[in-house]
């Protein structure tokens, strides 16, 4: 029997030669992968572990000697957070720190292991030296003599035992930080060298494929691609209905079965072609015999035009009641529609009128000017109605002046802002300390939210700047809730700081409220104000403001004319912002200290 190398060998041929080479790229890809994934494990649970470790080794260390200074120089209680973070960096985490980086370094050569050896020892002497430091002066009494004081300063004198056993252990840390990178690098580097082997690999595998193809691509086309056209132009013929029986050349393979059969099928499709046709124009009336009992096609054809009849009719039933339905379900949208934009428009309408209502406890201008000539306000809420407001008040010999920002923004802040106005009110008719005035505040926004509430009261709060301004005396007080004053005066920013507790969010007499005073000078900015300006994102990396950048935005437009400020710090804003959302409310006051009248 002769053998037939029909269209399936022809492909497994093609294939095979594929297959081999998958299994080629498979083999150097796989073995490639996992020399990269130990290196890569190396990396993860060595060199980089070690060196973050190495890291946060440096940070505290750096730290614990700054506090420390600060202990040794600087008379502080017992409980203070400084002296309480020194012991704890001291006692627990740098020794807790190197017993982690001495676990890391079981994996380390051993140059490394003995140059960790070496630093620990000079963190043993540096931590003892520190504890020495501590026990000469253990208690805030015990900077009253001078002698403790002075043995301790002479710790840190430059050229001191301490000072080079600090300086010489950062440099131990930063020797074997560098060391632990250059490992990881040069890991990095080795992978990246395999990869490299493998592209190349690849490179010459594919061009070998390609070629390959091209060969077998040129021998299928003599083979299988020539018959092949010469059939699909028959079939195309035939789906536009017109019969071509041209003779097609093949061989003895499943393309000649394939020819024979495409030229039976286009003579027996002649004789149907016309009732086709008339079924296709729609002409469901045609009458039409089949070719024999045994003619599937024909009666296809047949069950074909009553089933195109029948379904016409259904369809044009069903759009019929499609339609009615559709033209029902549009009544009833725009009937719902219509009730949206109602309730849509109370709810604006309401909103609107809490503007109005906000707008009512907010000083005018006239009272402001007539306190501070040279001023400016500049208030931004983030909705209609906002959570900061801000408050003027003359109080006798006194002006009394604040910026508050009540919990939230948009309507519940503008409730909250009501609250907090009105407790302002209630406290300065007695007070006019601005400690006594928070302290007061505090209790009244107290006993408002927990009214009738039992133990779970509100946790909203307030947070304020407050000042009084004694314009014979030259003085200004302060007192704030998380918000500090800042008063610019010859060129240096001087900050006056808060208490870190919310006004209404404690019991009353658990906490107090500080109470900051100072000389004035004529030609002080004082300056208050809310969180949502250092708080807003923007800039090119989208991050907050902050109060550095705050600090130095007052400092550059200081000397300049009130109104000035305000527009130059309109701008700063605008700019920062762009394209981004205000997400909070914004509020920032400036007063110029004038002359006495």
């Amino acid at each position: 029997m002769k053998l037939r190398f029909t269209i399936s060998r022809k492909i497994g041929t093609g294939f095979g030669l594929f297959i081999l080479a998958v299994g080629v790229v498979f083999y150097f890809t796989n073995r490639t992968l996992t020399q990269s994934r130990q290196i890569n494990q190396q990396i993860n649970e060595v060199y980089a572990p070690s060196v973050k470790e190495l890291e946060q080794l440096e940070n505290w260390i750096v730290r614990a000697h700054q506090l420390m200074k600060t202990w040794a120089t600087i008379q502080r209680r017992e409980d203070d957070l400084d002296h309480l973070e020194a012991v704890d960096l001291c006692e627990h985490n740098i020794p807790e720190q190197v017993k982690k980086i001495k676990a890391y370094s079981q994996n380390w050569g051993p140059e490394e292991r003995q140059k960790l050896a070496n630093l620990s020892d000079l963190l043993v002497r540096l931590l003892s030296s520190y504890s020495e430091i501590r026990a000469v002066l253990p208690t805030f009494d015990s900077y009253a003599d001078p002698m403790n004081s002075m043995l301790a300063e002479e710790y840190f004198l430059s050229g001191g035992d301490l000072e080079e056993t600090y300086d010489e252990a950062r440099r131990s840390l930063m020797v074997l930080t560098r060391i632990q990178r250059e490992s990881m690098s040069e890991k990095i580097e080795s992978m990246n060298s395999a990869f490299d082997t493998l592209n190349k690999l690849l490179v010459n595998i594919a061009i070998v494929v390609i070629l390959s193809g091209i060969i077998l691509a040129y021998l299928t086309s003599q083979s299988i691609i020539r018959p092949v056209n010469s059939l699909k132009r028959k079939l195309q013929n035939l789906s536009l209905g017109i019969y071509s029986v041209h003779e097609t050349k093949t061989g003895n393979d499943e393309i000649g079965d394939m020819a024979g059969a495409v030229h039976t099928l286009i003579s027996n499709f002649e004789r149907t072609k016309e009732f086709a046709s008339s079924v296709g124009a729609g002409n469901f009336s045609i009458s039409y015999e089949p070719l024999s009992a045994h003619d599937e096609m024909g009666m296809s054809l047949i069950r074909m035009k009553d089933e195109l009849a029948s379904y016409r009719n259904d369809m044009e039933l069903k759009v019929e009641q499609q339609t009615i339905e559709i033209r029902l379900q549009k009544d009833a949208v725009q009937a719902q529609n219509e009730k949206i934009t109602e309730l849509y428009d109370d709810l604006q309408s309401s909103i609107d009128y809490a503007k109005r209502l906000q707008e009512t406890i907010l000083p005018n201008n006239e009272l402001i000017q007539s306190m501070f000539p040279e001023n400016f306000v500049l208030f931004r809420p983030k909705a209609t109605v906002s959570g900061d407001f801000y408050w003027f008040k003359q109080k006798g010999n006194k002006k009394i002046f604040a910026a508050a920002d009540c919990t939230g923004h948009g309507v519940p802040g503008a409730f909250m802002s009501l609250v907090g106005h009105n407790v302002l009110n209630q406290a300065t008719k007695v007070y006019s300390s601005p400690a006594q005035i928070l302290n007061s505040a505090s209790r009244l926004a107290g006993e408002v939210m927990r009214a009738n509430s039992g133990e779970h009261y509100m946790k909203d709060g307030m947070d304020i700047a407050l000042c009084t301004f004694d314009e014979e005396l030259m003085e200004l007080e302060f007192s704030g809730a998380h918000n500090p004053v800042y008063i610019i005066r010859d060129n240096e920013v001087i900050s006056l700081d808060s208490n870190p507790y919310s006004i209404g969010t404690y019991v009353n007499g658990e906490k107090e409220y500080s109470n900051h005073s100072m000389k004035t000078k004529v030609g002080d900015c004082v300056y208050l104000f809310s969180d949502g300006f250092v708080d807003q994102f923007g800039g090119p990396k989208n991050k907050k403001f902050m109060r550095k950048n705050f600090k130095q935005m007052l400092l550059n437009v200081a000397h300049l004319p009130m109104p000035e400020q305000k527009l130059r710090i309109i701008e700063t804003l605008d700019e920062w912002i762009g394209d981004q959302d205000q997400i909070d409310d914004i509020l920032l006051i400036g007063v110029r200290i004038g002359a006495n009248k």
